[in-house]
This record gives C-alpha cells, sequence and structure tokens, in this order.
C-alpha cells in the first residue's frame, strides 16, 4: 500500500517548508491538493519527519518501468490519494476496484478514480463518480479500502469499459480461480446499458489464457476478423514428436501464433539468453513441421497490419488446402 501523506502530517512532523521543498524534488511527489505519495526510502535528513510513516508495515513504494505499465501505476497513486477523502457511502469500483484486487490489466482504459454512490454520476478531471446502488453483500470489506467484490466489480468493468479491459481482467481472475461466468452473470441487469458487449466479454474470457497479453490478443483476434485460433494447444510433428505448447494455433489451418512479454524470456531460469535459443529453436520445429509462426511482441497488439498478416496466411491455407 502506497503511504500518502497531507499537510497536516507535516504540519504535526514540524516539517520545514525548506524541507518539504527539498523532498519534493527528491522522494515526495504531489498528488492532489495538500496530498503527497512516499515516492521512495531516503537518506537525506528532509526526509527524518516522515522516515516512521514511510516504514510502517505493508507500506511499499510506486515502480515504474518506463513502457505502458506506468499508466496503471499512476493510476494506482491517485486512488491511494482518495483512500482517506471518500464519503461513507463511496465504494471504489470497476477499474480501481480491479487494481486494489490485484489484478493487472493490460490497458487500464482510464486514468480516473472510479467510485460508485448512491447519488448521482459526474466526470472531473481525475475521477468518475457512477451512480449505482451498491448491495451490502457486494461489498468487500476485506482490504484496505471499500472496494466492490470482485465478481461486481468484473461485471461493471464488462458493462462500462471496452473489451481490451475487460476481457484480460475476467480471464485472469478465471485462471486464479477468484471468479466464473457463473459469478459475474447474475450482476448484468435485464436492459443495462453495454449488456451485449457485457456477455461478449464473458464469451471471449477464459481461463486457459496463460497472461492477460494473450486475452487481450484474443481480442483484438476478434477486432480484425481473425477465427479459429484456439489458446494453449500442444502440437506435434508429423510423426508425432513433440514440439511445443502455442499460444494461439488455428484450429483448421497450419497457423500458430506466440506472445511474447517480457517474462517469457527474464522469468526462465537459465536466464533471457538461453530462454531466446530455446524458442528460436522451437520455431524451426515448428517451420519445418509445417506451420507458419507469427511471434508478437507487445507492440505488435496494437498493430492492425499484424493481425491482417494472420488472416492472411489463415484464408490463404485453407483456400489453398
Amino acid at each position: 500500500m502506497f503511504r500518502i501523506v497531507t499537510r497536516s502530517d507535516l504540519a504535526e512532523f514540524d516539517m520545514p517548508r525548506a524541507d518539504l521543498t527539498a523532498a519534493l524534488k527528491c522522494c515526495l511527489r504531489r498528488v492532489r491538493r495538500g496530498r503527497y505519495i512516499v515516492m521512495t526510502d531516503c537518506s537525506s535528513s528532509h526526509f527524518d519527519h516522515i522516515r516512521a510513516l514511510a516504514h510502517e508495515p505493508g507500506i511499499t513504494f510506486p515502480q515504474f518501468h518506463g513502457d505502458v505499465r506506468d499508466a496503471v501505476e499512476e493510476l494506482r497513486i491517485r486512488i491511494a490519494s482518495r483512500r482517506d477523502s471518500v464519503l461513507p457511502s463511496d465504494v471504489f469500483s470497476h477499474v480501481s476496484a480491479a487494481l486494489i484486487h490485484g489484478l493487472d490489466p493490460v490497458d487500464a482504459g482510464t486514468k480516473k478514480v472510479e467510485i460508485s454512490r448512491s447519488a448521482y454520476s459526474r466526470s472531473y478531471l481525475d475521477m468518475t463518480l457512477y451512480d449505482r446502488t451498491i448491495a451490502v453483500e457486494d461489498v468487500d470489506h476485506s482490504l484496505s479500502y471499500p472496494v466492490t467484490s470482485l465478481p461486481r466489480t468484473l461485471a461493471d468493468i464488462a458493462l462500462d469499459h471496452p473489451l481490451e479491459v475487460s476481457v484480460p481482467l475476467i480471464s485472469e481472475a478465471m485462471r486464479e480461480g477468484r471468479a466464473t461466468r457463473e459469478s459475474i452473470e447474475p450482476h448484468f441487469a435485464a436492459g443495462a446499458r453495454g449488456l451485449k458487449r457485457a456477455r461478449l466479454a464473458l464469451t471471449l474470457s477464459n481461463a486457459d489464457y496463460e497472461s492477460n497479453a494473450e486475452a487481450f490478443c484474443a481480442v483484438k483476434f476478434r477486432r480484425h476478423g481473425v477465427t479459429g485460433m484456439i489458446p494453449q494447444v500442444n502440437t506435434y510433428s508429423p510423426t508425432g514428436k513433440f514440439i511445443g505448447r502455442n499460444d494461439f494455433r488455428h484450429d483448421r489451418a497450419p497457423v500458430i501464433v506466440e506472445v511474447h512479454g517480457v517474462g517469457k524470456y527474464y522469468m526462465h531460469p537459465k536466464g533471457p539468453d538461453q530462454a531466446a535459443r530455446e524458442n528460436h529453436q522451437r520455431n524451426m520445429n515448428l517451420v519445418n513441421a509445417g506451420f507458419r509462426v507469427f511471434n508478437l511482441t507487445f507492440g505488435d497488439l496494437f498493430r492492425p497490419n499484424i493481425f491482417a498478416q494472420i488472416k492472411w496466411a489463415i484464408d490463404s491455407a485453407i483456400n489453398n488446402h
């Protein structure tokens, strides 16, 4: 949990203005008026005023990677800054709730904190309020924030956010055994706005996706008219020798799609170089067995021409069969 400090906290710890100015160039960052986040541990004297707060049990610091993950981390910071200023009836919901539940979106779909309350809907610069009635049983009180239950959270996201946001999160929860279609669907009220899209999100979601990037790729298949791609299929050579387990393989055409995230290389027990060598050898074995293999980086998931090439390869293989 991130540590947010207020001007009142700083006044109570007798932090001089000069030290605050120094800290804002180093270990503190202003999130919004009167609230600051502790960005890192610090050995400077100006940190002495808040060192005890920053070292409380469970406190973590934001982590930035210089890529799309940073947008999600920024949203986590905004959520933390709102924790002590919500009304008694407010409940963190939608993507904000998903982050509090520990899910890891590929695309957050919003830069705003999302809160549900039985009052009115309104959009602010950094916050969206939804006029929603939340049943008592749909509020999870086990976390550090008032938050919608995970099934209700996933249902809200499916109703109000694009498939690129909802399908990876629903699939992640299914993969971890934390939610099922049966637990999510009852939260779709008849006639609700976005109902058709929400039901499609459940259809596209699958516990077989081994990463959220794979689930995101499945959505892109749908967007670009690529059908027949089956997740997590064991592939064998014509002689019956096992080649590998593929992220996606077409059910009729000899076309395989692999989605490569950082984890595929850096989580390998023998390091990224060995992982790269093994991946190259497997690709050669697949090509020699007659398959067309597409290796997608994360950036490729946002390039329509890649999916056009995949569709062309599938159509060509089927038409020439």
